[in-house]
């Protein structure tokens, strides 16, 4: 057969995405994070219960065996990317817990580190930083956990605009992109030191920078949703999340995985809609990633879903998200009784996630802000409960 250079090069294409450095396609899975993740003190007593939820996994917060743990909930999640340095000592009673929590079913398992408060410039030290992530990787490593969520998400600082750094007026975004690249690198090398083949589920990625539009501002163009021009990383808030991922994937060893978790497929809904997140993580992000043959070869693709979504949605975000799929203009968020007045309907819930778990590489990760899953205050209807279960059959998931 005679092969055109285009034909070629689409071939070639195929095998990068298709043929793994890291091994042969793994069983597709199914996580969740929720407002109602336990302490992981609790587990070792209610993981009989964590068992019976439609979940291959749960994302865990950790809290330290601290002063500050004692006063704040889940800190080493939340504060671990500043100023303070968490020793391994009170976060071996972490450990400790994992260790004898006697999982079973939930086989995939990871710890949420989330880059917060972020009250470092990237040319200050981040010794601190790193430290905390080489813990993070022990904690994920030594705990059983299958790896980390990485959440990227500007809770706290403007980490990734480039405009808002203290040393933006006297830096160009090229030497700040640079510097952001080191220390994507530092940080993985710590979490693979402890853990050589670790997954690190992204909640997003580069899609994220291309999917979303951002207006004109710092004299350059707005720029319309689902376009890849470089210069979109200079304005964009999340600009250089861009060199920090380049930095990951450089410094990521063999048998590391990398999973960019598309947050915004939240509401999608169809697999056409999944389809198009595919080609933007596999081709239309490309000008943003310095090695696309790193890209390539390193990253694979999962998906989120919020299952509760828009509950909090009022007036002034009208037109701001997309209409629920059955058309409605008007909806009040989440009623766990009446659910003509949510977002998903059970049987599109049960349609997004199915979609999502044949188009996935692996990881499909349900998120909830209102709906509780497990302990007393489980309030997950039997319908949405049954659509996940059969979402799991029809994508040919183990029960």
């Amino acid at each position: 057969m005679k092969w055109s250079a285009s034909a070629c090069a689409a071939a070639t294409l195929i095998c990068l995405w298709s043929c793994p450095s890291v091994g042969a396609q793994p069983s597709k899975r199914l996580i969740y994070l929720g407002i109602d993740t336990p302490q992981i003190s609790d587990l070792p007593q209610i993981v009989p219960d964590l068992e019976q939820s439609p979940f291959d996994g749960w994302v865990f917060s950790v809290t330290s065996d601290s002063a500050r743990g004692r006063e704040r909930r889940f800190d080493f999640t939340w504060e671990n990317w500043g100023k303070r340095e968490f020793t391994q000592q009170e976060l071996q009673p972490t450990v400790d817990t994992l260790r004898k929590t006697p999982f079973k079913r939930l086989t995939d398992n990871f710890i949420r580190v989330i880059t917060s408060p972020g009250d470092v410039d990237w040319f200050d030290s981040h010794d601190t930083i790193v430290a905390n992530a080489r813990l993070a990787g022990w904690i994920a490593k030594q705990g059983g956990m299958k790896g980390i969520f990485f959440d990227p998400e500007e809770y706290v600082s403007p980490l990734w605009d480039y405009h808002k750094q203290r040393h933006a007026s006297e830096k160009s975004f090229q030497d700040y992109a640079a510097q952001v690249r080191l220390r994507g690198a530092d940080v993985m090398r710590a979490f693979q030191t402890e853990y050589p083949d670790i997954t690190i589920l992204l909640a997003f990625g580069c899609s994220y920078i291309y999917h979303k539009e951002w207006p004109a501002m710092h004299g350059a163009p707005a720029f319309a949703a689902d376009t890849n021009d470089p210069k979109k990383l200079e304005t964009f808030c999340y600009g250089l999340l861009a060199p920090f991922l380049d930095g990951m994937i450089e410094a990521a060893g063999p048998n590391v995985r990398l999973i960019d978790g598309t947050e915004h497929s939240y509401l999608t809904l169809r697999r056409k809609q999944f389809t198009q997140h595919r080609r933007a993580f596999e081709q239309h992000v490309l000008p943003f990633v310095a090695d696309d043959q790193a890209y390539k070869r390193k990253v694979r693709l999962g998906f989120g879903i919020w299952v509760d979504a828009l509950w909090h949605r009022d007036e002034d975000e009208r037109g701001y998200f997309d209409a629920p799929p059955d058309g409605r203009t008007k909806f009040a968020g989440w009623d766990g009784v009446d659910f003509s007045k949510n977002y998903w309907q059970p049987e599109e819930l049960q349609m997004s996630l199915t979609n999502a778990l044949r188009e996935s590489d692996q990881y499909v990760w349900l998120y909830s802000e209102r709906v509780f899953f497990q302990g007393s205050d489980k309030n997950l209807p039997p319908a949405y409960e049954q659509a996940i279960r059969n979402a799991r059959k029809a994508a040919e998931l183990p029960e």
